[in-house]
């Protein structure tokens, strides 16, 4: 069981790098990892249910909830940037009656291979 808390914390720390340089392709390559980690947690738990605590697997549970509180900063970050973003790009195009800057229209386009 501790092998797979260190494996999770392995694509944890993947996810990490790929926030501190977000790109498509890096996020899009750990989608499969992370939902297999979750997974993973998953038998973690129910296993940590049948059994008795193990001080090993204590702590290597608290660094994984480290690893997991600094990713979510990570994101907390991300998301704030580009809502600042959104708004100045938005400023740029005017403002409403109310004040606040126009919300932004995202373009994009979706394909599906298959």
């Amino acid at each position: 069981m501790r092998s797979s808390v260190e494996t999770i914390r392995k694509h944890i720390e993947a996810l990490r790098l790929a926030l501190l340089a977000p790109s498509p392709e890096g996020m899009e390559q750990c989608l499969p990892v992370l939902a297999d980690a979750a997974g993973s947690l998953i038998s973690i738990q129910r296993e940590l249910g049948r059994s008795g605590g193990d001080p090993e697997l204590g702590r290597e549970l608290k660094a994984l909830k480290q690893d997991l509180a600094a990713v979510h900063k990570l994101i907390e970050h991300g998301v704030a940037f580009w809502n600042q973003w959104a708004k100045l790009l938005g400023s740029l195009s005017g403002y409403t009656p109310s004040g606040e800057a126009r919300p932004v229209a995202a373009a994009g386009t979706i394909s599906i291979q298959g």
